[in-house]
């Protein structure tokens, strides 16, 4: 490859996002004018089709990629949106590096516990924490804390954590609001519980055509 040429190349990519609609197929035009409705107050942008159900998002001022990467959770015909920052390691084959803003609930959450610090320190068990809802810190209400973070499309949603705390070594369980593509099986975002790879390849293995005449050749030599 020329080194120069894809220098060049990512530099035009520099300002750029990369996108995927979580949990259904749904076509580049219907999203197009989906995220032109949402993404207008960014000011001028351009839509790319990528193939695979992935997008790239481009757009000239500088100070907008932080504010759009912090927005959200965005989402299209209620399927949420994965996004991140273009990088020349991107693969259309590959979900690594893509995160998702979700908000997640704490309930019964430990009043001991119940402050900026100690919320936030949790949630770094399944994400970075981005803001805390400014609710969770009134005494008026104390049914479940809620915070703002980013989770990696990679890594597995824990339904709890273990905490130790001054009461003890606790189990929080964990909450995740409108996730709408999250598998119960494998704990991952993007697809449900119906359509896991997981499940798939273990129901392809076990029905391994091959698995059966193994058996017959073992019984007959015997």
């Amino acid at each position: 490859m020329n080194s120069e040429q894809e220098i060049a190349n990512s530099k035009i990519l520099s300002n750029s996002i990369i996108l995927k609609v979580l949990g259904k197929n749904i076509p580049f035009s219907i999203c197009s004018i989906e995220l032109h409705k949402q993404w207008n107050r960014f000011g001028n942008f351009h839509l790319t089709s990528l193939g695979l159900n992935w997008i790239l998002f481009s757009f000239k001022p500088n100070d907008v990629m932080e504010e759009f990467l912090s927005g959200g959770p965005w989402y299209i015909g209620g399927h949420i949106v994965g996004l991140d920052k273009w990088l020349p390691s991107f693969s259309p084959l590959s979900l690594k590096g893509l995160t998702v803003p979700v908000w997640i609930r704490f309930p019964l959450f430990p009043l001991n516990c119940w402050d900026e610090v100690n919320i936030a320190r949790i949630a770094l068990r399944i994400g970075t924490p981005m803001f805390l809802d400014g609710n969770s810190l009134n005494w008026s209400k104390k049914e479940f804390a809620r915070i703002y973070v980013r989770v990696n499309l990679e890594s597995k949603l824990p339904s709890g954590v273990w905490v130790d705390g001054l009461g003890g070594h606790f189990f929080q369980k964990v909450e995740y609001k409108k996730l709408s593509s999250f598998c119960f099986h494998c704990s991952r975002i993007g697809h449900l519980e119906s359509n896991c790879p997981e499940r798939v390849f273990k129901k392809a293995t076990h029905n391994d055509p091959t698995d059966t005449v193994n058996q017959e050749t073992s019984h007959s030599s015997i």
